[in-house]
């Protein structure tokens, strides 16, 4: 008779390198730090915890059928760890780490997309207007199926933003997942600079001013600042103020509120609350920046692409001017990120605080509703969503929606300040 097989569980001695073991214990402190509740006091079953991490480590690394080092697999759950928390949180070895602190300075040539890791799958997020992604035909909640023939698996959003930059005229193939369509699409873009200024002014019939935020950048409130004063000095005056901000789901909390700050002056623009009470913190514009003593009234586009900067603008300028918003729901993507070095030189890239509107409603992980959902697409078109890009600005439905309400009167004006200041 044969005797049953005993599974000897692996001890920890195979773990010889200080480094291994240091990240087994820095991913399993992790988990608990950022997965437990804030009162919850860690469980005596740590060790069991570390137990098991480790038999799965050695299981894998001995019995795989191709061989793994045990950095690679280490790292692998390190980021499987990091990616689990929300699209902005990630795991960087050193080398991308550093290409990572690089990646913050502008890029010579890029797709114009803006990307988030949801439900594993690399998605479209946004797709900047006249860029290389939308010319060839990428729209917003795609999924990257496979780039240049290799499918796309286990990235990070910040690992997927850079495959999609570069140097200039560098080409390159995607095949894409679309909601609505049976087979995968197939693309080919060709990077190149964006070269574009991020704000642009169209003045429409009933005299509203139709201003579109394309991105947010370092730049973007220089350039706003400009917009804004142009259509201040219209002759005659604009009626209304029509802010697009669809499809824009790029730019940090430090560039939505020097934006914010054009329209609101000192006013509060966003609160940031992280996990303790005691970390909350209030961003407020500046008097200085203030463009208009009586804000003209505002209609704001928003759907699904809206995130990050843009859907800041867009709850300081309902919260604080009455500013009507007009489209879909938005993303729900705000939090402040931080970068956290580890030893030896990789590093931790998390959200540390999540963004609430002046008048405390949470934006992260639930989005902004418009006041004014935006008109269904025709009946031709039942199945696609509105549109969030077209040829001018009097061709969208959405644009002559907003137009519509500026004319009938609402929303009303608001004083900024005293006209005798």
């Amino acid at each position: 008779m044969n005797q049953p097989k005993v599974l000897k569980t692996p001890g920890l001695g195979w773990l010889r390198s200080p480094r291994r073991l240091g990240l087994i214990l820095a991913a399993l402190g992790l988990a608990a730090y950022f997965l437990l509740p804030a009162w919850a006091a860690p469980p005596a079953s740590n060790y069991d915890s570390l137990r098991l991490y480790t038999e799965a480590l050695f299981e894998v690394s001995q019995k795989y059928v191709w061989p793994k080092n045990e950095e690679d697999l280490i790292n692998g759950s390190l980021r499987g760890m990091m990616n689990s928390l929300d699209p902005d949180s990630s795991f960087l070895t050193a080398k991308e780490y550093q290409n990572y602190l690089q990646g913050q300075q502008p890029v010579l040539a890029e797709a114009g997309v803006d990307l988030i890791v949801k439900d594993g799958l690399v998605t479209t997020a946004s797709v900047i207007d006249a860029g290389p992604a939308s010319r060839a035909g990428l729209k917003p909640g795609d999924h990257i199926f496979k780039i240049n023939g290799q499918m796309v698996r286990n990235l990070t959003t910040q690992e997927a933003t850079r495959r999609f930059q570069g140097a200039p005229n560098t080409a390159f193939k995607l095949q894409v997942v679309r909601n609505g369509e049976v087979k995968p699409l197939d693309l080919t873009i060709t990077l190149e600079p964006l070269g574009v200024s991020t704000v642009t002014t169209r003045y429409l019939e009933n005299q509203a001013a139709y201003l579109r935020i394309r991105y947010f950048n370092n730049e973007t409130p220089v350039e706003l600042d400009t917009a804004l004063n142009n259509i201040k000095q219209h002759k005659p005056p604009v009626r209304g103020i029509i802010l697009d901000l669809r499809n824009n789901a790029r730019g940090s909390m430090e560039e939505a509120v020097r934006s914010a700050s054009l329209f609101l002056g000192n006013q509060q623009i966003v609160i940031a609350k992280g996990r303790s009470p005691k970390t909350e913190q209030s961003y407020t514009g500046k008097d200085r920046d203030l463009v208009f003593k009586t804000l003209p009234p505002m209609v704001v586009l928003v759907d699904e692409g809206t995130a990050r900067a843009a859907e800041i603008m867009a709850a300081a300028l309902r919260d604080q001017a009455r500013a009507t918003l007009l489209g879909a729901k938005t993303l729900g993507l705000c939090g402040l990120t931080k970068a956290f070095p580890l030893e030896d030189g990789s590093a931790l890239v998390m959200t540390v605080a999540q963004c609430y509107g002046p008048k405390g409603e949470k934006i992260q992980g639930k989005g902004l509703e418009p006041e004014v959902p935006g008109q269904k697409p025709q009946a031709a078109k039942a199945q696609e969503k509105a549109p969030a890009q077209v040829k001018s600005p009097e061709q969208d439905p959405w644009v002559q929606q907003a137009n519509d309400l500026l004319t009938s009167g609402k929303p009303k004006p608001v004083a900024q300040k005293d006209e005798t200041s």
